[in-house]
């Protein structure tokens, strides 16, 4: 949506529900112009686009002259489908009012959604001389090159908006984005040494070159950076945040507690820092702080669904798991396609020998993201310890084929083709996970313990260890 507001949440809220119920009542209620644009803007950010083009055309109705509440009309028209009229609406204003820099916008992105990309590229080049907000304008110009697949002109653009403004979180973004598909790591750290070489205090400068080592996944520098960047401003909040991710990535968790800390005090509460907050507390067993800034996040947001698994995890690890589950569905009615959310219910119910749940849960699981080696072990083991044997052969089986590199997998599938009596396949996979990890091999001792006993199985783990 066009501009900037400042949000007075519980305002705008009674603001809303004041014209909700003049349309119920059928009262033809007097709301001002600003007003009726706070509403559009409210249904918009809340992805009611429905409603919020019922309401922008209801102000045209009132305002037929206002520049901005057509604005909000076209966008409204773009973003419910109705593609046309949304951009005749947009190249008509453009003509009322030409060179209007959220028209322009507007108008351009109408165009790139409705395929005609060259026209709109075309339109922003020409208009950027005379634009005021130069570093949106790149930073768009970016995104439609982008759309062409010219990742070349997409970077260029790209580094023009950071020029202007060096904190343009979403133009860094893309280019780490470039830089992670190109491999052009060289050239992008290069941009943002120039920069500090300029002004070596510039805070943003150091903060962008601390993002650009984490998407590298070089973490010790990426700190070094955002210690940096700190060092200049003490109160920027995204170089905390930032900064407490790669301390976790690190597993410094003490330190990421107080980065995270430093960033509430900086920014103020909000679902997302709580959450990895409270994320952070869990990783030092901490559960009843973790607790507490997961509860503070749902409460926030109680669309949130990381709030919500965490919560699950923390219930999970003092042994509650009733509340587990409880908290693990409010999280999978939010996103039901996050398999970790599927592995924690899983986890839970089989806690509670309710082995058929898990066991769907565990499967689940399984065709969200086949990668997940705890799914096919729980999974065996549900099966293994119901004497289900050949089904525990097929998932371990199927866990190879993913993970064809983790030895626990073989060790465990010995195990299960013992028990049924398939020994020369046994031993034929027992080679291989020897090959693999020999100092694993205990895992057959644990599962099956009379496995000590068997002359042929201990022959081989002797070869292999004398190989060793």
């Amino acid at each position: 949506m066009t501009g900037d507001f400042d949000h007075n949440w519980d305002e705008e809220k009674e603001l809303v529900k004041r014209f909700e119920n003049s349309l119920k009542s059928n009262l033809d209620l007097f709301f001002d112009e600003e007003e009726l644009e706070d509403i559009i803007r409210f249904y918009f950010d809340a992805q009611k686009f429905k409603k919020a083009l019922k309401a922008s055309k209801i102000a045209v109705e009132k305002f037929p002259f206002s520049i901005e509440i057509k604005l909000l009309l076209g966008q409204c028209l773009i973003f419910n489908d109705e593609l046309e009229e949304g951009l005749d609406v947009l190249e008509n204003l453009n003509n009322l009012s030409p060179n209007n820099e959220e028209v322009i916008l507007a108008l351009t992105n109408g165009l790139l959604l409705n395929g005609n990309v060259r026209e709109a590229i075309q339109i922003l080049e020409e208009f950027m001389p005379l634009a005021e907000d130069k570093a949106e304008v790149f930073y768009t110009l970016g995104n439609f090159y982008r759309a062409e697949n010219n990742l070349e002109k997409a970077a260029f653009y790209y580094k023009e908006a950071v020029k202007q403004r060096i904190n343009h979180e979403d133009a860094l973004f893309q280019l780490a984005m470039i830089t992670e598909e190109e491999g052009s790591f060289d050239e992008i750290l290069q941009f943002y040494q120039e920069f500090i070489d300029q002004d070596p205090y510039s805070a943003g400068a150091w903060y962008n070159l601390g993002v650009v080592y984490n998407r590298l996944g070089k973490f010790e520098e990426a700190i070094h950076a955002y210690d940096y960047a700190l060092i200049i401003d003490d109160s920027f909040a995204s170089a905390y945040f930032n900064m407490g991710n790669a301390l976790m990535n690190t597993k410094q968790y003490d330190k990421a507690i107080e980065a995270y800390q430093n960033t509430i005090s900086c920014e103020g509460a909000n679902a997302e820092n709580c959450c990895y907050l409270a994320a952070a507390y869990e990783k030092t067993d901490q559960i009843d702080l973790a607790f507490k800034y997961f509860k503070k996040s749902a409460k926030i947001d109680t669309e949130y669904d990381d709030a919500w698994f965490g919560l699950g995890m923390c219930m999970l690890k003092k042994d509650k798991y009733f509340e587990a589950i409880h908290y693990f569905k409010k999280a999978l009615k939010l996103s039901a396609t996050n398999a970790n959310y599927w592995v924690g219910l899983a986890d839970a119910e089989y806690n509670l020998g309710n082995l058929h749940a898990s066991s769907e849960a565990y499967e689940e699981a399984i065709n969200l993201e086949p990668g997940l080696m705890e799914t096919y072990i729980n999974l065996s083991i549900i099966y293994f310890d119901q004497n289900r044997f050949e089904e525990a052969i097929d998932v371990i089986k199927e866990g190879i084929d993913e993970l064809p590199e983790e030895a626990e997998l073989y060790y465990r599938l010995v195990v299960y083709l013992l028990k049924t009596g398939k020994y020369k396949e046994a031993f034929s996979y027992l080679e291989n996970a020897l090959t693999l990890d020999f100092e694993r091999h205990e895992i057959l001792y644990e599962l099956m313990p009379e496995i000590k006993h068997q002359k042929a199985i201990y022959k081989i783990i002797v070869q292999y260890k004398d190989g060793l």
